[in-house]
């Protein structure tokens, strides 16, 4: 469960990292003006490919989406062609983006979420959340999702938020939810395809409500505006919010908790284990491999006892590794061979409890004849690594690097802290060319907006001779 929410608000993109014991989670990046999850659009059916058995829909986003079957119809089993034709204009809901050549993952089964409730306006069933186990507050509960059907109609899933709020506001929620639905019904009676319809909630805002479970302890921000605003957004939340700090020390919080080792770990193909053993991570387009290795064996010493504490020690990281990489589809994990039937049990239920809290609707199955572990995880957003760097044109595809807007966001974040530090004086910077074209160049809106905000002016110049993760800052004189 997550203990703690970490916000590093910079100029173009906040960065929110979820950390439990200590740990990163997952790490999150909303940039500013970027497109917003779950946002509805009203898109039209370019093909339907019955070998597929999907829909290419035409959402205004440059490439096609995807409509599998199994979303496109409100009747599950109905097959493509009869759930969706060619020219049709259909509204629709993006669960995934765009990822590689892929474009985004399309719903025609939309869902509003709020953060006790989440209305399903096709929907007809109720469904309360695992997470409340009292059986009386469950009867309670259900009791008060049908009078709301009743009022309105669709389907209802009861969050484990809902818990914790009381019959009024859940009624106030599902009409403000329902509210938003029928705006968006007008919308597309008036609207011509590709169109949006509703451009959804800021990830920022999804973030808190899916994770402000009894677990989180607290937020930390490193801007006060942020931080305002995340005070105001929560007025109408009641007592149950966890403690909100505004972070003012002169090490970066990032740093402070280590986040920046750990991200650049999460990039790396292997892991080091407490024990000195390690997990080595490959990726290909049908699977992931994964190979837990001992590293430091060397024939002697108690070798049933090394395998179990490394096999041990493997697991748990392997269970954080697929989600802070957001790692999805198929995966195979190569543990190293264990005596006794007993023990790859008690491994297998060991990392089964690791897993119950990822969100990606992890399938666990059985240790094979020759000690492979296979599971299935379900990617909720693009894998880490594309979200942080690119394929390489060089290794085609073997290998990845940092993108011009990742250096240059990372850039931006040491310029502000050598402002800082400057106190007014300017700041001499040379970069890579393209990370000065992605500023805007030296005189662009992001560095007049530092000498504004921060009377800081900075010299940029793009110097060829440096690579793209290359770049300098001086303080001048």
């Amino acid at each position: 469960m997550i203990e703690e929410i970490l916000i590093n608000a910079g100029p173009r993109r906040h960065r929110i990292a979820l950390v439990q014991g200590g740990r990163l989670v997952e790490l999150y990046l909303a940039e500013s003006g970027g497109r917003l999850p779950e946002r509805i659009i009203l898109g039209r059916v370019k093909t339907v490919q019955s070998d597929l058995d999907a829909a290419f829909i035409d959402i205004g986003e440059g490439r096609e989406g995807l409509l599998p079957a199994r979303d496109a119809a409100v009747k599950r089993g109905t097959p493509i062609g009869r759930a969706v034709q060619e020219g049709l204009s259909l509204l629709v809901q993006v669960r995934r983006e765009a990822e590689g050549e892929k474009g985004a993952k399309l719903s025609a089964r939309p869902r509003l979420a709020g953060r006790a409730l989440v209305l399903l306006p096709q929907g007809q069933d109720i469904t309360l959340s695992g997470r409340i186990p009292d059986d009386k507050q469950r009867d309670h509960l259900l009791a008060v999702a049908k009078y709301i059907q009743k009022n309105h109609g669709g389907g209802l899933i009861l969050r484990s938020a809902a818990a914790v709020t009381d019959d009024a506001g859940l009624e106030r929620e599902a009409d403000e939810l329902w509210r938003r639905w029928q705006a968006i019904q007008a919308a597309a009676g008036s609207a011509r395809p590709p169109m949006l319809l509703d451009a959804g909630d800021a990830p920022l805002s999804v973030i808190l409500r899916e994770h402000s479970g009894p677990s989180l302890r607290r937020i930390r921000v490193d801007d006060a505006a942020l931080a305002a605003d995340l005070r105001r957004a929560w007025g109408g939340w009641g007592d149950d919010i966890p403690a909100l700090e505004l972070h003012a020390e002169s090490q970066p919080l990032f740093r402070e908790h280590d986040l920046e080792d750990q991200i650049e770990t999460a990039l790396a193909q292997q892991v080091t284990l407490p024990s000195g053993g390690r997990i080595i991570l490959e990726h290909t387009q049908a699977l992931t491999a994964i190979d837990v290795d001992s590293a430091r064996h060397d024939g002697a010493g108690d070798q049933a006892r090394l395998a179990r504490e490394t096999n041990t020690q493997a697991a748990r990281e392997i269970a954080r590794q697929l989600r802070l990489r957001e790692i999805g589809g198929r995966v195979v994990i190569d543990f190293i061979p264990m005596q006794g039937r007993g023990q790859v049990a008690t491994l297998l239920r060991k990392l089964q409890a690791w897993l119950t809290d990822d969100p990606g609707q992890v399938r666990l199955g059985r240790m094979s004849e020759m000690g492979l572990v296979e599971l299935t995880r379900r990617r909720r957003q693009p894998a880490l690594a594309l979200r942080l760097g690119e394929v390489c044109s060089l290794c085609q595809g073997s290998g990845l690097r940092p993108t011009a807007r990742a250096v240059a966001d990372n850039l931006l974040d040491r310029i502000l802290r050598e402002a800082d530090a400057a106190k007014g004086r300017p700041l001499a910077v040379r970069a890579a060319p393209a990370v000065v074209a992605d500023l805007g160049g030296g005189d662009g809106d992001i560095l007049a907006g530092l000498a504004r905000d921060r009377g800081c002016r900075v010299q940029l110049t793009a110097d060829g001779s440096l690579t793209l993760e290359e770049f300098e800052v001086t303080t001048l004189k």
